[in-house]
């Protein structure tokens, strides 16, 4: 389960402790922290930055609010979102000091660390020279908007339409982040009451400029000169919302090019041409690049999309389409909010106008039809699904890929890999000797890439209805359909228990790495399995270094392991309490439905002793979306193809408990 937690208060050291056991009950669960904190105890907050950063499961960290002060350490860990109508302000550590000259230079020397470590968490985050971090820490309060913390790149992303009130507690928030006007003082018994006509002009104006400050909202809330026309009619008392409104309009409208019309005729018979209804066409830069480019193509310049080509367009609105479909790219294209409300059918349109091709006056069916056989709509599709499947693919495969060792195949035909547990160890050279050679050719496992698909569909009816839904669905299925299969064919390695290449299985007696005696997920049960794994030897006799790091379990015996785990002590018997090991605190519990019910598996560290390898084709560790359309059916068809194999290529970091 997912870890979900609220910093929407000061921070202090309880919060900070709320905060390592939630991490230390779940050690690789993914993280998502929701900031809205004015700030609060520095020391809690680095605790919590270094908990955070011990953490193995991925973290996420969404700004709500405000993000103040020792709060702002939360930007230097996972991936940090932040909404649009957020604010950040950093400065430099302070305490309400008392003392004689010395105690005082003591807190300042203690100051100057905090800020040393705050320093170097901003830089580890941004990049930024340490002259340019230093600048923050000055001794003022340093505000940035949500665009100005993601250029600082504390902020990796910003998250549209959220609405928010920070508690501020007592930080003086500048002019250009207050959302609402400060209210009129309420008169005191010493203030003279203002006659009727002074209440209703006063009552008349906050309407007025409340009407004016709510036309701005969404992502026109932070656009420069919108507010510089808003600040203008603030300050104007015959400016009415309305005028305000039509002002504002009149700049949006300076800036939009009719992309979905054939503009206006001026020759014989001309007029505005209208755009057929049904769908939204985009509106940012990009757009208007679009348009402005198809301008330029009538006079001998046919260069699309402002002079960046197609592959611009497909890069944007691809990634538009899967954040739609709820994936997280790593690097999303900054024209992508542009398409982020554009339909299936607006996007057939754009490519449509990028061959040359006229959409006035088309039905929705035509110009679908149209795009999926004459343009780049289905590269467009295939991009954006590829995306959402690999990002989905790879969030369903951290939990079993982390037992694994992996490597790259060239072909199809069997290949060979060293089974660690059989390396010869090193043997001492004298003086003038010769070294003597050991053979690994007997120890080498043998495996096979296979290639695995499936086809999907996707009608044109659902595009002209503009049903994002079933595409996302199809994705969703490939994904859960891909991960699965891999999944089977790792914990398949261990139920199968197959022969290696000696001629014995994975775990046998002979290999001193299965343990019959039904030990249970306990102190005992794991010290005995470690022993096991310990005591394995090479072919010359040699220890093998193992290092122990995952328990391996059937979900029925899943709770046993994470209580153990997270467990403080243990009772061997009923009159003693004992710490429980560290070696055991540290240890990631990994479930599956497939394993039998009461066997369990110690596994070590791959990058140490691996039992399991995952091979892919070149390099390849996900599956691969390639589209195509079938003429005869009015369908676009996606093939879904993934080139895995499987295998067991070591004994001595495996030990069964059966």
């Amino acid at each position: 389960m997912n870890i979900e937690f609220f910093i929407y208060d000061e921070i202090t050291p309880t919060m900070a402790r709320e905060l390592g056991e939630a991490l230390r009950a779940k050690p690789q669960a993914p993280v998502l922290l929701r900031v809205n904190s004015y700030g609060g105890d520095l020391g809690a907050g680095l605790a919590m930055l270094n908990a955070l950063r011990a953490h193995r499961g991925p973290i996420r960290v969404e700004i709500e609010g405000i993000c103040a002060s020792s709060a702002t350490l939360f930007c230097c860990v996972g991936k940090v979102r932040m909404s649009e109508s957020g604010v950040l302000m950093i400065h430099t550590p302070w305490v309400a000091a008392t003392g004689n000259a010395r105690d005082l230079r003591d807190h300042a020397e203690g100051l100057d660390k905090l800020s040393e470590a705050m320093a170097t968490a901003y830089r580890q985050k941004t990049g930024k020279p340490a002259a340019e971090i230093a600048a923050l820490l000055d001794g003022r309060d340093h505000w940035f908007s949500a665009a100005e913390a993601k250029a600082f790149v504390f902020v990796d992303e910003i998250i549209p339409g959220l609405r928010v009130a920070a508690r501020l507690g007592n930080l003086k928030l500048p002019e250009r982040f207050k959302m609402s006007e400060t209210p009129l003082a309420t008169p005191s018994a010493e203030t003279p009451t203002v006659n009727a006509a002074v209440e209703a002009a006063l009552a008349r104006e906050r309407t007025r400029q409340t009407e004016i400050k709510n036309l701005l909202v969404g992502h026109h809330a932070n656009d420069p000169k919108l507010l510089a026309i808003q600040a203008e009619c603030l300050i104007d008392p015959s400016c009415d919302a309305k005028t305000a409104s039509g002002r504002m309009m009149k700049e949006l409208g300076s800036r939009s090019e009719p992309l979905m019309s054939a503009g206006y005729d001026s020759g014989p018979g001309g007029g505005w041409a209208l755009q057929p209804s049904g769908f939204t066409a985009p509106c940012g830069a990009l757009a208007r690049d679009f348009a402005a480019s198809e301008r330029a193509a009538r006079i001998g310049n046919p260069v699309p999309f402002g002079g960046f080509g197609s592959r611009d367009f497909v890069r944007a609105a691809s990634d538009a389409l899967a954040v739609r479909m709820g994936a997280r790219p790593k690097s999303i294209h900054p024209a992508a909010q542009d398409f982020r409300e554009t339909g299936l059918t607006g996007l057939a349109a754009l490519c449509l106008r990028a061959t040359g091709q006229d959409t006035i006056g088309k039905s929705r069916a035509s110009i679908v039809h149209g795009a999926m056989t004459t343009s780049d709509f289905p590269e467009l599709l295939s991009t954006a699904g590829n995306k959402s499947l690999v990002n989905r693919f790879e969030s369903l495969t951290l939990e079993h890929r982390q037992i694994c060792d992996s490597g790259d195949l060239v072909d199809f035909k069997p290949a060979k890999v060293i089974n660690t547990s059989f390396l010869p160890g090193l043997e001492r050279k004298h003086e003038a000797g010769e070294i003597t050679f050991g053979s690994i050719t007997e120890g080498a496992e043998t495996y096979k890439l296979a290639t695995y698909a499936r086809g999907l569909l996707l009608t044109r009816e659902a595009m002209i209805n503009d049903d994002l839904g079933a595409f996302d669905g199809l994705i969703r299925a490939a994904a859960n359909s891909a991960a699965r299969l891999e999944r089977d064919l790792v914990f398949g390695v261990l139920t199968a228990n197959a022969n290696m290449a000696d001629g014995v299985a994975l775990f046998h007696n002979t290999r001193g790495n299965l343990d019959s005696s039904a030990a249970a997920i306990d102190a005992t049960g794991l010290s005995k399995a470690r022993v096991l794994m310990r005591k394995q030897r090479d072919s010359s006799g040699g220890y093998v270094m193992t290092a122990p790091k995952f328990i391996v379990c059937p979900v029925a015996l899943e709770s046993d392991a994470e209580a153990l785990i997270s467990a403080l002590s243990y009772r061997p018997d009923s009159d003693t309490e004992i710490a429980n090991p560290q070696w055991i605190r540290g240890l990631l519990p990994v479930s599956d439905p497939r394993l039998d019910a009461a066997d369990w598996y110690l596994l070590s560290d791959p990058n140490v002793a691996a039992a399991i390898r995952l091979g892919y084709l070149n390099g390849v560790q996900n599956p691969a979306m390639e589209q195509d359309v079938d003429f005869d059916k009015d369908v676009l068809k996606f093939k879904i193809r993934f080139d895995v194999a499987c295998a067991a290529v070591g004994y001595a970091g495996a030990v069964k408990m059966a």
